[in-house]
């Protein structure tokens, strides 16, 4: 998290058993204010696997009753489930010891250890021609996706910009090269279509996805996602991330989901908590 340092006061918090580390919760504060952690897709509390229940309950208490002391008002952004098997007993053990669940954002996975239903709407390109010209280009050249097409698009269309710059994004990579791919989609020379991919252990997240005009025209990154799909099932990862089709309101970005469910995407809450002494 340190290439964002700058924005934020970090005020994570590291939990110690026998002087042996057992839990982290990233977070920054503003104020009397704590937020795990803004810079972040996801939060909450990280815990090693086999965590046993008694110690997870230990641990828990003693992060919310240290959050309470120490802060007016505490917001938590939970991971999926797919992500963290001790998830529900997390929030549950925070639900306990009064924290309110405010929002439930709908986020979609597609679970590559099963069979999965691709909408025939977004596989007609290989019946009718429209996919066959197209090539998928895997590597790390962010900076032509970031100039060409993902930085115009969301500046054009949402009046808005990347949350990871060029450089913080070529940085994380340099740094994580196996962790952070780019998908790109070409047709001859034609840049149409880009994907990058966070890698973490079995599950992909799909963190920026983008098109020009004419690659929207032929459909570029419904033929991403799907080749995206069979390599990640061959290369034995379990599920791709696709995240929430939620709207800064909270209210549910409709167009979005039915074109994450046509690629076989599945919704599973991601909930938020939050405490406020206030």
């Amino acid at each position: 998290m340190d290439y964002h340092q700058d924005r934020f006061e970090d005020a994570s918090l590291m939990v110690y058993y026998n002087e042996k580390l057992v839990a982290c919760v990233p977070g920054n504060s503003v104020g009397d204010q704590f937020y795990s952690h803004q810079g972040l897709t996801y939060g909450g509390v990280f815990m090693k696997l086999e965590t046993s229940n008694e110690l997870m309950i230990a641990i828990l208490t003693e992060i919310i009753f240290y959050l309470k002391t120490h802060y007016l008002s505490v917001e938590i952004r939970w991971q999926p489930a797919i992500y963290n098997r001790h998830h529900l007993h997390t929030i549950k053990q925070f639900e306990f010891l009064d924290f309110n669940t405010y929002q439930a954002l709908h986020n979609l996975h597609l679970n590559l250890r099963n069979e999965f239903n691709i909408s025939s709407k977004k596989t007609s390109g290989y019946r009718n021609g429209k996919f066959d010209e197209l090539r998928l280009v895997i590597n790390n050249d962010f900076k032509i996706f970031w100039d060409d097409i993902l930085e115009p698009q969301l500046k054009a269309r949402h009046q808005t910009s990347p949350v990871h710059s060029l450089a913080e994004i070529e940085l994380l990579a340099s740094r994580f090269p196996d962790q952070i791919k780019q998908f790109l989609v070409y047709e001859s020379d034609n840049l149409l279509a880009g994907v990058t991919f966070f890698i973490k252990g079995t599950i992909v997240k799909s963190q920026y996805a983008a098109a020009t005009l004419d690659g929207m025209k032929k459909s570029a990154l419904d033929f991403l996602y799907i080749e995206a799909s069979k390599k990640f099932k061959d290369l034995n990862y379990n599920y791709i991330d696709y995240g929430h089709v939620n709207e800064s309101d909270g209210s549910v970005n409709r167009g979005l989901q039915r074109f994450k469910e046509e690629l076989g995407a599945i919704n599973q809450p991601v909930f938020r908590s939050r405490w406020s002494k206030i």
